[in-house]
This record gives C-alpha cells, sequence and structure tokens, in this order.
C-alpha cells in the first residue's frame, strides 16, 4: 500500500474508533434514568458521532483517490452502505497492495 494511502487509511480507522466511543457514551447516557435532564449532553455526543462519521468518509475518499480508483463509485458505495462499503474497501487496498508486493517480488526469487 503507498504510504499515503496507508496514512488516510489509518487515520479513517482512528475516527471509527472515536465514533464508536461517541457511540458508547450516547447509548449510555440515553440509557440512563435522568435522560431527559441531560439533552444537551445527548445533542453533543450526537454531534460527535456525527463528525466522526464524516471524518471516516472523509478520510476513505482521500484513500480512494490517492489509490487511483473511480471517485463516484465509491463516494456513492460509501454513502449508500455506509459501515459495509468502509470494510470492502480497506480489504481491496490491502489486499491489492499484498498481491502487487508478490508480484514484484515473484521474479526476483526466480531468477536465483
Amino acid at each position: 500500500m503507498k504510504p499515503a494511502v496507508k496514512n488516510a487509511v489509518e487515520s479513517a480507522l482512528v475516527s471509527v474508533a472515536v465514533a464508536v466511543t461517541f457511540l458508547w457514551f450516547l447509548v449510555d447516557a440515553s440509557t440512563a434514568d435522568q435522560a431527559v435532564d441531560n439533552a444537551a449532553k445527548l445533542s453533543l455526543l450526537s454531534l460527535g458521532l456525527g463528525a466522526a462519521c464524516v471524518a471516516h468518509l472523509y478520510f476513505m475518499m482521500q484513500a480512494v483517490i490517492l489509490d487511483g480508483r473511480s471517485r463516484m463509485l465509491w463516494a456513492t458505495l460509501l454513502i449508500v452502505t455506509f459501515p459495509i462499503a468502509s470494510v470492502v474497501l480497506v480489504l481491496k487496498l490491502y489486499l491489492g497492495s499484498t498481491s502487487s508486493a508478490q508480484q514484484a517480488s515473484g521474479p526476483a526469487r526466480g531468477d536465483a
């Protein structure tokens, strides 16, 4: 994987971790007995969750652009099938880089 693509994917995965953390706190705050009293807390946690999801989509699109894939196809897939397309794209980027690395090192072993 190219270093720039790797940085974008790592940033996208960090934003997923942040989104999961916000979701955890949001669920915890909404199931509390005083959920009505915590309206401001729930609103801020919801905004944080939304921002983390937008950051994830941004970094995944940055990885798509840097890898030279179809922008419109992946933008549509990432928005319509949000978590599934992200996993598929990360796997395609990772498997594409490992297969190209094996092809690059394959003939060198055969010549020796």
